[in-house]
């Protein structure tokens, strides 16, 4: 119902729409985890907010495969233009959830997101005041690409199904970004506002490529298994959809490896 209210199926919807319907389902995905999951918050409520997108990503996802098929030369301009509406679609969502998942981890005491948010905290590597980034770069590189192989085959075999990668990025890093913001306010010595932009800026990046990749990943799946099941086996019709899925995902390898540059070799110097 909410998804036809903001009207996030149409292309000329509002950019602030879609954006606003991601806060709302990152707290109804919460609250619903709360009040059936009390134990499992952190992993439920992305759960329930991937299932209350999964409709609308996936109607989505068959619009972008039908203008692919429709497409009779390939080219490097058109592979952007022609996805772009679901890209967007999956960046403004990504946005509205960070928003949601940060404005909880900023409103709510240090002890309930210590509690219910444990999984989120855990893979930023947050222990205190500490922080886990850095690292090997072969070793968080290797790692990178699973969870973007895994993405893409997640895509691949339940088409918006890969949504739950996004809505898992955006948790961690609003999580994260609301822990710091509490982190700021608490502190007695320093300008919140300078706290949490020293905070902000050096992560931004590292965010952007990561969440980035991984959205290239679910369009790839997506659409892949769109042409899979809707058109017939090299077709050219399917050939040009693999195509454009294959240069998506080296698009998606290269915003990897830069996430794991940002992650080892740069982020480490505004410590």
């Amino acid at each position: 119902m909410l998804d036809q209210l903001f009207n996030l199926n149409s292309i000329k919807g509002s950019s602030l729409n879609i954006i606003l319907l991601g806060v709302i389902y990152g707290f109804l995905g919460t609250f619903s985890a709360l009040l059936l999951f009390p134990h499992y918050v952190a992993i439920m409520s992305f759960a329930f907010t991937s299932i209350l997108l999964i409709p609308s990503i996936g109607y989505m996802i068959a619009r972008d495969e039908n203008i692919v098929a429709r497409e009779r030369h390939f080219s490097v301009r058109k592979l952007f233009s022609d996805h772009k509406d679901i890209m967007r679609l999956y960046i403004l969502v990504f946005i509205g959830i960070f928003i949601a998942y940060m404005s909880i981890g900023a409103l709510t005491s240090t002890a309930y997101v210590d509690t219910f948010f444990d999984a989120q905290l855990r893979v930023a590597g947050i222990a205190g005041q500490a922080t886990g980034i850095g690292g090997e770069f072969a070793g968080i590189l290797l790692n990178n690409l699973l969870v973007l192989g895994i993405c893409f085959l997640l895509s691949l075999a339940y088409g918006a199904g890969s949504i739950i990668f996004i809505v898992w990025n955006a948790s961690v890093w609003g999580i994260v970004f609301g822990y710091f913001i509490r982190q700021a306010v608490s502190s007695i010595d320093t300008n919140p506002l300078f706290y949490f932009a020293q905070v902000f800026l050096p992560f931004l990046p590292h965010m952007v490529t990561e969440a980035a990749s991984y959205i290239v990943a679910a369009v790839m799946g997506g659409i892949l298994a769109k042409a899979v099941i809707r058109e017939k086996l090299f077709s050219h019709k399917f050939n040009h959809i693999l195509v454009d899925a294959l240069l998506l995902g080296v698009v998606g390898f290269l915003l990897v490896l830069l996430s794991g540059v940002i992650e080892v070799f740069v982020f480490p110097l505004f410590l």
